[in-house]
């Protein structure tokens, strides 16, 4: 594994950038009017001269309006030197708990390489119907890492940004905001990637791309237009609007992370989105939890259902087995 040094930030704030345009931003309750003036725009241009890491594999196919990503999981920039992994990931919320809850594991020997590959439309559709996210991958960064919604649990009672826990030095969250499970694997991201943007973006301009959504729609820093700052005021319930961005100098709906308060990610898609890939990278693995379970694999996954967090009173009930049981086997992102 290379670099496994943490490019060090300043208060985990980002100078970010992109072109300064001057065109007035949408207020967010305009936004979905304004996005179906805009269309359909094709992304294809702009995800092959995003600065994606040598990691990192994107292939356009323009007859299918796709590109493929495909990466080995791993960030480029790196990591920090050792990491808080708990001891017991059932056991939520993880700020309140002392040293000993936590083992630490240094990311040299303990992290693994996850490879990702995912492929992503690039006319993305923007629906008036939400979809939630899932645990797992809802995305892609330019470093080759996955992008994950806030939480930790499939009840959303948990924002992992705001269950950092410290201690002597050790974090459960890197200064990226980013982490892997606990098995070492899937390193992703829950806030700003700040190892990306304070490397790419510039003052007083506009937050470069920094990823794509599994819908399409392309994900931003926390500045907008003359480098303003985003929070979530600005946007809507998906944590998106319509506006100019450097790669799309006509508009195009698109997600901004924000540092202002949860959300800091993406909650929802506001674009079509298929179930599978709603279900990606990172998630539970079904086979080994119908096995710990005693039920088969195709019988958990239609009581599970499709909805986000599943009825797992309804979904024990159906397998009949304890919900609690259910519960503890269906681990969280962190486990």
């Amino acid at each position: 594994m290379k670099n496994k040094t943490l490019y060090t930030t300043a208060a985990f704030s980002a100078i970010i950038a992109a072109v300064a345009l001057n065109v007035t931003m949408p207020d967010t309750a305009d936004a979905q009017d304004t996005t179906t003036a805009v269309g359909l725009v094709d992304t294809s241009a702009a995800v092959q001269a995003a600065h994606w890491s040598d990691n990192v594999t994107i292939t356009i196919d323009a007859d299918a309006n796709t590109f493929r990503f495909e990466s080995h999981g791993m960030p480029s920039h790196g990591f920090a030197e050792k990491y808080l992994i708990p001891t017991d990931p059932s056991d939520q919320p993880f700020a309140d708990k002392p040293a000993e809850f936590f083992n630490v594991e240094e990311s040299a020997t303990y992290f693994k390489e996850t490879p990702v590959d995912t492929t992503i439309t690039t006319l993305p559709a923007y629906t008036e119907e939400v979809t939630e996210t899932s645990l797992g991958r809802i995305g892609v960064a330019i470093t080759g890492a996955q992008i994950f919604n806030d939480y930790e649990n499939f009840e959303r009672t948990v924002v992992a940004q705001n269950d950092q826990v410290i201690h002597d030095h050790v974090a459960f969250l890197d200064e990226c905001n980013g982490h892997t499970l606990v098995s070492g694997t899937d390193y992703h991201y829950h806030g700003i990637p700040v190892c990306i943007t304070d490397t790419l973006d510039k003052a007083d301009e506009h937050s470069v791309m920094i990823g794509v959504l599994e819908d399409g729609f392309p994900v931003y820093g926390n500045h907008g237009q003359g480098g303003a700052i985003i929070t979530n005021d600005d946007l809507d319930a998906c944590s998106g609007h319509v506006d100019v961005t450097p790669e799309f100098p006509d508009g195009i709906y698109h997600y901004h992370l924000t540092a202002d308060e949860a959300p800091y990610m993406i909650d929802c898609y506001h674009g079509e989105v298929e179930v599978a890939a709603n279900m990606g990278g990172g998630g539970p693995d079904f086979a080994a939890i119908a096995e710990e379970l005693g039920v088969e694999e195709a019988a958990l996954r239609d009581a599970l259902g499709d909805t986000m967090p599943p009825d797992f009173d309804a979904a024990a009930q159906s397998l009949g087995i304890d919900s609690d049981a259910l519960r503890i086997a269906m681990p969280g992102p962190g486990q």
